[in-house]
């Protein structure tokens, strides 16, 4: 899974290239008896959150992307498993036909109809 302590650094692969993500956090330690943290500081350490935070972001977008893709994934495939009893030419023609523009028609079709069954399970 990982290390065990989380101030390594994170890998996040954006266009198949490697992206460092998760420079360890600024540690602050106020020095109380001169009254605290001076601006200087809190400047600084609201820069390195700002770079810390940027980071953070790009892989959330790319774990966005992939879940994103995935759940369109499962839903065709149950889309399809259930055409399969109840819409059979539709699941033929999408399965034996090699043109992309084609495929992608029947896709939609199928999607289209599964939405129509989902929407009035629910109601």
């Amino acid at each position: 899974m990982g290390p065990d302590s989380n101030s390594g650094t994170v890998v996040a692969y954006l266009d198949g290239k490697p992206v460092e993500v998760g420079h360890p956090m600024p540690e602050i330690t106020p020095d109380y008896s001169a009254g605290g943290v001076t601006a200087e500081e809190a400047a600084a350490a609201a820069e390195r959150l700002a770079a810390i935070w940027s980071d953070m972001s790009a892989t959330v977008e790319v774990a966005a992307e992939g879940l994103r893709a995935f759940f369109y994934s499962m839903e065709l495939a149950l889309a399809l498993h259930l055409a399969r009893i109840f819409k059979p030419e539709l699941v033929r023609r999408y399965r034996h036909t090699k043109k992309k523009r084609t495929r992608k028609k029947y896709e939609k079709r199928i999607l289209a109809w599964f939405g129509e069954v989902w929407g009035k399970c629910s109601d």
